[in-house]
């Protein structure tokens, strides 16, 4: 081994050590976003805001991930972007934050929501974000996420919340709807 590979290793090991976990990290949520029967969301609380992102398989909400193709189908895809839309429906939060639904944005290239071109054949998903207007978001103790009762085909909602009082990540399945907020 030469002088000059040998001093390169350690620097070629030091930046596989950086590198490498991060980009199997970035592969592990990307494959975890899109697992059938799982969702994730993302809640940011600031005082006067609550913010959640979705990202879920479009096979979660409609059985299927791509373009509907008849009548039936585009039924069943416009019941769910309403329903998504309808947030309060699935959506709680502890009143003591006095939350009012504010907006809701929703992209899937495959149901031509936010632009985007879906190519038959590849995964389809839902994006989405939700804000609530808050007299005091910080206020709130709790959030309930009833994704899995609004749509059967969700098993698990992998849940990560960030706000003034730090971070938390929960898993809701089975029953559990509820993530506490308290300390």
């Amino acid at each position: 081994m030469t002088t000059a590979r040998r001093r390169s290793l350690p620097l070629a090991a030091l930046l596989a050590a950086a590198v490498l976990p991060g980009l199997a990290l970035a592969q592990a949520h990307h494959h975890a976003a899109h697992e059938h029967g799982r969702a994730s969301v993302d809640i940011a609380i600031e005082r006067t805001q609550l913010t959640l992102s979705l990202d879920t398989p479009l096979d979660n909400l409609l059985g299927f991930e791509r373009a509907p193709r008849s009548a039936a189908e585009r039924q069943a895809a416009d019941a769910a972007v309403a329903r998504l839309r309808a947030a309060d429906g699935w959506v709680r939060i502890d009143p003591k934050a006095g939350c009012t639904l504010a907006e809701v944005v929703l992209e899937s290239a495959a149901l031509g929501l936010g632009g985007g071109t879906h190519r038959e054949g590849e995964h389809a998903e839902m994006e989405g974000s939700v804000t609530y207007r808050c007299t005091d978001a910080t206020q709130a103790t709790y959030i309930e996420l009833g994704l899995a009762d609004a749509f059967k085909r969700v098993r698990t909602v992998d849940v990560q919340v960030a706000g003034p009082s730090g971070q938390l990540k929960r898993t809701l399945g089975g029953k559990t709807r509820r993530i506490s907020l308290s300390r």
